[in-house]
């Protein structure tokens, strides 16, 4: 699992489940992933890259605190898995994430998505 290569990151991810917030702002291209990388330090291998192309995960912004870039791993019932990065690609505490997550929890499910299953 390397870094991809720019002519593996190029052009636009599929479209997000849910349309975001004011807050929870989808990334949706290449070239907006790049620049949160350069703002969080986030970093992302191939196998996420992957995991985007194939509509199985999408990326956030989270501009509230701490800023972070949120990954969310889904299926077609909803949010599975909700990962929250802050600056310096440091993974945010509990605490920390706790109103992202209820953020993207409540998104999925005003999309009619995960309603019977909270995410973790």
């Amino acid at each position: 699992m390397g870094r991809p290569t720019d002519t593996e990151t190029q052009g636009d991810f599929p479209t997000p489940p849910v349309v975001g917030s004011e807050l929870l702002v989808p990334i949706t291209s290449w070239h907006e992933m790049h620049r949160e990388t350069e703002i969080t330090k986030v970093e992302f291998d191939l196998f996420w890259y992957d995991s985007v192309n194939n509509g199985a995960a999408y990326f956030f912004r989270w501009l509230g605190e701490p800023r972070s870039t949120v990954l969310v791993v889904w299926n077609d019932d909803g949010p599975t898995h909700i990962e929250c990065r802050k600056v310096g690609d440091l993974l945010a505490s509990d605490a920390e994430s706790a109103t992202i997550i209820a953020e993207v929890t409540q998104m999925f499910r005003s999309a009619s998505f995960g309603r019977d299953r909270p995410a973790n």
